[in-house]
């Protein structure tokens, strides 16, 4: 071979050398964004249920049954308990006011 094949040779190895250590360290990141990518869209749009493992809901589905949630409608969703439970301590602050107001002007051990 003469002197400008193995140059020509050595350019062309170079040239692929390059390109593969490019390729290598762009898909590195390329690689953890596609990972990351893919652990949002699962968790966004849910897991469905597998041999094992019981199915994840996604957040649109979480957030309408957190929505469902905070209107009462009478069958027990937790707005419903939040409301039952200050209409029992109204409940309790009126009879504790009237049980004090009775005793007011009492002296102490009376």
């Amino acid at each position: 071979m003469t002197l400008e094949q193995w140059a020509a040779v050595g350019v062309v190895s170079g040239s692929i050398l390059s390109a593969l250590t490019l390729a290598v360290a762009v898909s590195r990141p390329l690689r953890r964004l596609a990972r990351q990518n893919e652990e949002f869209r699962q968790d966004w749009y849910g897991v469905p249920a597998r041999p094992g493992r019981e199915a994840v809901p996604g957040v649109p589905e979480r957030l309408r049954r957190i929505e469902v949630e905070l209107h009462p409608d009478g069958r027990g969703t937790l707005r419903d308990a939040v409301n039952d439970a200050e209409r029992r301590l109204k409940g309790v602050e009126s009879r504790l006011d009237e049980h004090l107001g009775g005793r007011r002007g009492r002296p102490a051990g009376g």
